[in-house]
């Protein structure tokens, strides 16, 4: 089956070959190339409700959702043709709320820039499936939303990814033989699968959500979208003030002395930020926007944990909550603002605000980018999340009261219109015709790349810049053009400019539109579990030894308590922990003995093309 698959994509390759040479070079206009990708848009939507069947072989797909899939980053020596075809057609459908958001949110933008009109149908069938993944353990109308659809038992709602469990359910029973195959196609996470199907139980967290809250407040605003699916997001979104509640309680607080675990956090994420973490001042009251709307004394055993068991800070997931927030600032009446933006979030909001600059100005997405982005492999996806909040509040400064929002603002600007973007043109790449582009690492190894994600980091890239040096302008008719920063520097308008003229290129969007969009925590041999530790227990309360093996994940809790001393820390990273010495330096995504799973979508990279083309054709340049 896996050969018969093979030659079936070799030969649909040699087929499409020469008609893609042919048309490479050749220019298209706009509105073309925005309906070719609209099109191609609407061939990723689940039209119908699918269920899964083992035979005939069917996955379940979940009806108003844009697809994606799950995929492992297999790798040999040589980077070899069989393993690119395996990255590029073997995967595993996923139906999650996250990346149908993300398309929303870029359908919106091109109708606000008058390129497509939306088909309100579709809109409100994807809005209708996204209510679904709500948390439905919260009380009504709190916007706290799960990755995947909720199932319920014992009066507990636990997340529940069809697709993986009945993937899961089936290797139970499959021969050793098929499990060496998986391993071999760089899916060991699929062979595997029964052995982790609890680690599939995640609770909500502050990623879903509050993309969720930035593209609700954005659809009440909009004269886009009919009243009847405004009413149905406020319905079900309506304590909003509720949600940021969640944030706070679940906030990491490395000065908290109570017997909680909300002093905690990943060592992983420790060993990321250990230098900035040792300079907090002890007498302040510090804490952090978390990634998981829970903490580890609120676990329900067998039905909703935060995986590895201790909650960690993602600086993508960061941008994003604060996306979320400024949204809800923005858009909301004094009184709302006033019931929102207490004490504790305005902290809270500063604090994030900061280590999001740290990792911009400290450049760690050369450093370590697999934990300061846990759950972002791309680098550009945390750009263009900065971005669009840059974006944002420049667009929106005349709404700016607030003297905190004032100074987040002009933070960020510091950073983006400086290392960001410096870091973003320092990546740029020229073909052998001259086109400029961006590529990441799927595929990219042993000095051979097959531009598995080029069109992708393209896209994210050129909308990070954009997004940091343009702002938006309203017109009576309710749509919107952008109009560059004054002191946009050149040659950051013409690589834009040049960027945008790659992808007008008739099969630009032909070649491959995967992208690693976002993966779980464990996607380098950086990210395994050999750190220092202060915390180190079974969930029934037995002490480990962390020293020595085994790592049992999903029985135990591995984590830092407050804040080490940092001569303290170097001494303790000299030492072994799991019976492995830390690696500091880090060593990529791409390995010939390490496979690790990662979600990649096509609506992705089209939908933000889509959205990329429409924010440049907008423009009105001098």
């Amino acid at each position: 089956m896996r050969l018969f698959v093979i030659i079936l994509v070799l030969v649909s390759l040699s087929l499409s070959r020469s008609d893609f040479l042919e048309n490479e070079q050749r220019d298209v206009s706009y509105s073309k190339q925005i309906n070719k990708l609209l099109k191609k848009l609407d061939e990723q939507y689940y039209h119908e409700e699918q269920e899964f069947k083992y035979f005939p072989p069917q996955f379940y797909q979940k009806k108003g959702l844009y697809s994606s899939y799950i995929h492992g980053n297999a790798m040999d020596k040589e980077n070899g043709y069989l393993y690119h075809l395996v990255r590029q057609y073997i995967g595993c459908p996923d139906s999650n709320m996250f990346v149908s958001n993300f398309v929303l949110s870029a359908l919106l933008d091109c109708a606000e820039f008058g390129t497509i009109q939306i088909d309100q149908d579709l809109f409100e069938q994807t809005i209708d499936t996204i209510l679904e993944f709500r948390d439905k353990n919260q009380k009504e109308g709190i916007p706290s939303y799960s990755f995947w659809l909720q199932k319920l038992k014992n009066e507990t709602w636990y997340s529940s990814p069809i697709n993986l469990e009945n993937i899961a359910n089936s290797m139970k029973y499959m021969p050793e033989w098929v499990k060496t195959i998986l391993a071999k196609m760089g899916l060991n996470f699929v062979a595997m699968s029964n052995l982790i199907i609890d680690a599939f139980h995640l609770p909500p967290d502050a990623d879903d959500s509050s993309v969720n809250i930035a593209l609700g407040y954005r659809i009440m605003n909009s004269p886009f979208i009919r009243q009847s699916i405004k009413d149905k997001w406020i319905r079900n979104n309506y304590d909003v003030n509720g949600y940021f509640n969640l944030l706070k309680k679940y906030s990491y607080k490395p000065f908290d002395t109570s017997n909680s675990s909300l002093n905690t956090i990943d060592i992983r994420t420790y060993f990321g930020f250990n230098e900035y973490l040792s300079q907090l001042n002890r007498t302040e009251n510090f804490q952090l926007f978390t990634t998981w709307i829970m903490s580890t004394d609120d676990q329900i055993e067998k039905l909703v944990a935060i995986p590895s068991n201790v909650n960690n800070f993602d600086c993508s997931v960061l941008s994003n909550t604060l996306f979320g927030l400024h949204h809800a600032l923005l858009y909301s009446n004094q009184t709302e603002f006033e019931k929102i933006f207490d004490q504790e979030l305005q902290g809270l909001y500063l604090n994030s605000t900061d280590i999001i600059n740290y990792a911009i100005n400290s450049e760690i997405a050369l450093r370590h980018p697999d934990i300061a982005f846990f759950y972002y492999p791309s680098v550009y996806d945390f750009y263009w999340f900065v971005a669009r909040n840059v974006h944002l509040l420049n667009s929106n400064k005349q709404k700016i009261q607030h003297s905190l929002i004032k100074q987040v603002a002009d933070s960020l600007n510091e950073s983006m219109k400086n290392k960001g973007t410096k870091f973003l043109l320092n990546n740029a790449k020229l073909d052998k015709n001259g086109n400029i582009y961006w590529e990441e690492f799927l595929g990219v190894y042993n000095n051979k790349t097959y531009n598995e994600d080029t069109t992708f980091s393209t896209v994210m890239t050129l909308n990070a810049l954009l997004d940091t040096w343009t702002v938006s302008i309203s017109h009576q008719n309710g749509t919107i053009s952008r109009i560059f920063d004054p002191q946009t520097p050149k040659n950051v308008t013409n690589t834009i400019q040049k960027g945008i003229q790659t992808l007008l290129k008739d099969n630009s969007f032909s070649k491959s539109n995967q992208n690693a969009f976002f993966s779980g925590s464990f996607k380098s041999v950086n990210t395994w579990f050999y750190y220092p530790m202060n915390v180190n227990y079974y969930l029934n309360g037995t002490v480990f030894d962390p020293h020595n093996p085994p790592v049992v994940l999903n029985e135990q809790v591995a984590a830092v308590r407050g804040i080490y001393n940092q001569s303290e820390y170097q001494e303790l990273l000299q030492q072994k922990w799991f019976g492995f010495k830390p690696i500091e330096e880090f060593l990529g995504y791409n390995y010939e003995s390490f496979s690790y799973p990662y979600w990649s979508s096509p609506s992705i990279t089209l939908s933000m093309g889509m959205s990329l083309l429409s924010k440049y054709q907008s423009i009105h340049l001098d």
